[in-house]
């Protein structure tokens, strides 16, 4: 049987369109900064010459390219363009859209 390490996650991303969906996460141990965050996005995520806005759910807190310490909790993001996520297991791209079907 798979172990399933989502649960040693404290951190954790969603599409901010369909927030009851992670996207990802990791667990934070305090040596992870706002701006590593933002880096490790610009990774796992690329968006079309927009800018990604990412926000804490909770407390509102919108992440700044900072060497402060990353909160744990739940961060929604968000863009006005497409963002693709090139990791998926179906295909070298994908954007948010394909990731939730409608039908």
């Amino acid at each position: 049987m798979a172990l399933n390490r989502s649960f040693l996650r404290n951190v954790s991303f969603h599409d901010a369109t369909n927030p009851d969906i992670a996207l990802g996460g990791l667990f934070q141990n305090g040596s992870i900064t706002e701006a590593n965050f933002l880096d490790i996005l610009g990774i796992l995520l690329i968006s079309e010459k927009n800018p990604l806005r990412v926000q804490e759910r909770v407390s509102g807190h919108i992440v700044f390219r900072t060497n402060t310490p990353l909160e744990k909790g739940v961060y929604d993001i968000y863009c006005d363009g497409i963002i693709f996520f090139p990791h998926l297991p179906d295909g070298p791209i994908a954007n948010f859209a394909s990731l939730y079907p409608s039908h």
